[in-house]
């Protein structure tokens, strides 16, 4: 529990109705995804893969046109990206708010040799006036800070290779000159109802420093006009333990700041821990998000419909349509939560239901009571609502001689290509199947299950055996398939005997180690004892009238041909941090799906 600093409850902040909302992103700060026309239309400014970050795309233009024709480029994206139509719109859709994401360079312009186009604040001007004419509340939104909250694209400038950005660059005193610019000239305007003094900072960032940061530019934002009764502050808590860090955001403030919020983003499709979730899993860490938010005075100020690779294998013969509309459901209904709202990315993107709101909304995505209850869980054995989703066929038991598939922690399946063991794709075809066969000869009749404490040699489809050499996964002829191909199953769960979706431990006889699987080398090895999160291979069959759950019809009986899976579902959002979770360098994030987790993810 909180000390003597603790906050007020959260009903006595003076919240004026919370929002329920849409970002504007890609307007007034560029990213690949949200201002897709834009980088699309200047290819020959982009190099290699691409710019992938507003200053890279700047560099590229500066380099081969002349100032003026920068300036009318980004005027004419300015002018034409979002219009008071979209407002309008924005309004028709039954929202309430817009957060208006912006670079610091749109306040205080481009400063000495930054390639950025600035000062832009008729945009800002406009955004105002529009959302008083539609009724709608308005966050500003620093999104990009002088120097770079992170050398991450989300603020302006994306820098590589990691490490290159440090914390240090973050010009702390020119960001709290943009917030009090923001802050006096907007100070009054009813419609502007919050400012968001940074936008997802780096976890380098030293907490104590954070927290100096925020207490100046709460002070900042008051002292210009600003007024608790009037507009919320808002923080953002980002990459770190959420009730730690802001315990600490509160013993820093003190007890006379008021109407502040956390902002907190909530992304189910970045890291291999999303990507090895199943879609039961996101829909229990949505449930639990609902109840984390309820702790604090929170805004979801970023969600979208996109998920990790493992939820599109473990959703049974649900449509995609059907997928996206239980996701949406119980996520727009678990932020109602959040004592100040929430806010979708984004209103415009390319078109895809996974982060365009616009194609989203058009598509009933967010509307209907589908699932909202979910079956009752206390967290023993397996959780019913795997079984609901993703259906066992009809013999569940897994026997010697049944084909099986074997998927990672990071949601990608293990392969055989030749003699070479990988984990690349997130798809059950032909290089991912095995069958599990006896290492002693079967005297007993019938078809025998396979049990935990068996041991066992694993075939795979191509008629070569895993096996065990110097700490690598690799595949042998049959000849060579002696102690170094046989393995001991552990089983995760209660059960002796394993079943479709168990969790398994596959031990080498021959080293004693365990199998893991490396995402950063797409490999599967044999180097720890313990039965760890990396070592788990959920052991799969393929239901019997399993088909792809595209609305589109297959090809019958086509044998899809292998094709790798992006780290993200949609490359051209955002990816903040390219973290290597790997059992030399765990995870450290811990509840917010976006970047953290534990129990959940917000």
């Amino acid at each position: 529990e909180r000390g003597p600093q603790s906050m007020a409850p959260i009903e006595e902040a003076p919240i004026r109705e919370p929002w329920k909302g849409v970002n504007l992103g890609g307007w007034l700060l560029l990213e690949p995804g949200p201002a897709f026309e834009l980088f699309d239309a200047h290819p020959e400014a982009q190099k290699g893969e691409g710019a992938h970050c507003e200053w890279e795309l700047m560099t590229g233009l500066r380099s081969i046109k002349t100032a003026q024709e920068v300036e009318q480029i980004m005027k004419k994206h300015r002018d034409t990206h979002t219009t008071k139509r979209d407002f309008q719109r924005i309004r028709e859709c039954g929202l309430n708010a817009v957060r208006l994401p912006l670079g610091y360079w749109i306040v205080l312009g481009n400063i000495g040799k930054e390639p950025y186009v600035g000062n832009a604040m008729e945009y800002i001007d406009r955004a105002v006036d529009w959302a008083e004419e539609c009724g709608l509340q308005v966050v500003l939104d620093l999104h990009g800070c002088p120097g770079g909250e992170s050398g991450e694209a989300p603020c302006g400038h994306r820098q590589r290779p990691h490490g290159q950005w440090q914390w240090q660059q973050w010009r702390f005193v020119e960001t709290l000159q943009a917030i009090d610019v923001l802050a006096r000239r907007y100070a009054g305007r009813r419609c502007v109802t919050g400012i968001a003094v940074c936008n997802e900072p780096s976890p380098d960032v030293p907490s104590e420093r954070l927290c100096q940061f925020y207490l100046d530019a709460y002070h900042t934002v008051r002292a210009a006009g600003m007024s608790d009764s009037d507009v919320t502050v808002v923080l953002p808590v980002f990459q770190r333990s959420e009730d730690d860090f802001i315990e600490e955001i509160w013993n820093t403030l003190g007890r006379d700041p008021k109407n502040i919020t956390f902002d907190i983003h909530c992304y189910h499709c970045f890291e291999n821990e999303f990507h090895g979730k199943t879609l039961a899993q996101h829909c229990r860490a949505v449930a639990l998000n609902a109840e984390w938010l309820r702790k604090h005075p929170c805004v979801v100020g970023e969600w979208s419909l996109a998920l990790g690779c493992a939820a599109w294998t473990t959703c049974g013969q649900m449509k995609e349509r059907e997928v996206y509309k239980l996701f949406g459901c119980l996520q727009n209904e678990a932020y109602k939560s959040a004592s100040h709202g929430s806010f979708f990315w984004n209103w415009k993107e390319t078109d895809t239901v996974e982060w365009n709101f616009q194609v989203a909304w058009s598509r009933s995505l967010f509307s209907g009571q589908h699932l909202n209850n979910l079956p009752h869980w206390n967290g023993g054995s397996e959780d019913p609502l795997e079984e609901t989703l993703h259906p066992s066929p009809p013999e569940p038991r897994i026997f010697f001689g049944d084909e099986v598939y074997f998927r990672t922690f990071y949601g990608k399946f293990a392969e055989v290509e030749g003699t070479k063991v990988r984990a690349r794709f997130a798809e059950k075809g032909l290089w991912q199947k095995f069958t599990f066969t006896p290492c002693k000869r079967v005297t007993a009749p019938g078809r025998q299950e396979v049990r935990s404490g068996d041991i066992v040699r694993l075939r795979a489809w191509n008629g070569r055996y895993l096996a065990v050499q110097k700490n690598q996964v690799t595949a042998v002829r049959r000849q060579d398939a002696k102690i170094a191909a046989q393995f001991v199953i552990h089983m995760d769960c209660g059960s002796e005997v394993l079943r479709h979706r168990a969790g398994i431990y596959l031990q080498s006889r021959f080293t004693g180690l365990v199998l893991d699987a490396d995402p950063a080398r797409d490999g599967l090895f044999a180097r720890f004892s313990d039965l760890g999160h990396w070592q788990r291979l959920s052991a799969e069959k393929l239901h019997e009238d399993a088909s792809n759950q595209e609305d589109e019809e297959d090809e019958p009986n086509a044998e899809p041909e292998p094709k790798p899976v992006a780290e993200t579902p949609h490359p051209t959002k955002r990816k903040t941090h390219d973290i290597e979770e790997t059992p030399e360098n765990p995870p450290k994030r811990r509840r917010i799906t976006r970047r953290t987790t534990s129990t959940g993810s917000l």
